[in-house]
């Protein structure tokens, strides 16, 4: 597949915190604009607080219209030119009507391409990301950082809350974001290290409210 520019697609970046993805994101979006001539957009979700920029770890920045719901980027892209490049960070944060969003953009020549996290800190699947990839119109890029424990070289897949230097139960709340509260961190681990009190009881309620009476 074209890593410049790819009119009328959706393509999605996956991968847990630390793993490269705003920077995957800016380099694509960088090769579009100066290789390309392509015009390019970038968008991320009002409640990730921490800046209103995509920013890669090394430092790297793109400018981002900071969007209230999924839907909101219609209003924004309704008068850029057609094809352009379309960047959604965070996209695990968004609501459903994202997905309605993106699939009409890809309708009108846009290229579209989308980063988050597919799982949340218990090891569930985040939001619409599970949606997202199942709309990717190319193979899905996953991208994972080194496990954060000591000494352990495998792929740190799963996002670990820790709350007060421990980890943090199922049973809290699913979207914490990182800075908000002084007792809050994330790190990516690898699936031995991956650590969730009450896994089992989050998971007998949530059986509990699909199954019909």
């Amino acid at each position: 597949m074209n890593q410049t520019f790819n009119r009328g697609c959706l393509e999605s970046i996956i991968g847990t915190m630390f793993s490269g993805k705003s920077k995957a994101l800016i380099e694509r979006g960088y090769r579009a604009s100066e290789f390309g001539g392509v015009s390019v957009y970038y968008f991320k979700p009002k409640l990730d607080t921490r800046d209103v920029e995509i920013t890669s770890r090394n430092g790297e920045k793109a400018q981002a219209v900071l969007l209230e719901r999924g839907m909101d980027i219609m209003e924004y892209t309704q008068n850029i030119p057609h094809p352009s490049m379309i960047i959604i960070d965070e996209a695990q944060f968004f609501d459903e009507s994202l997905l309605y969003a993106v699939q009409l953009l890809r309708l009108k020549g846009h290229n579209i391409i989308v980063a988050g996290l597919d799982k949340d800190f218990r090891g569930q699947p985040f939001g619409i990301m599970p949606a997202i990839m199942a709309l990717s119109d190319t193979q899905i890029r996953k991208i994972y950082p080194v496990c954060s424990i000591e000494g352990c070289v495998e792929d740190g897949s799963l996002p670990q809350r820790l709350r007060n230097g421990e980890p943090d139960s199922a049973l809290s709340p699913t979207v914490v974001i990182e800075g908000s509260s002084d007792d809050i961190a994330y790190r990516p681990v690898c699936q031995l290290h991956h650590t969730v009190p009450d896994l089992a009881e989050y998971i007998e309620n949530r059986l509990e409210t699909v199954i019909p009476e």
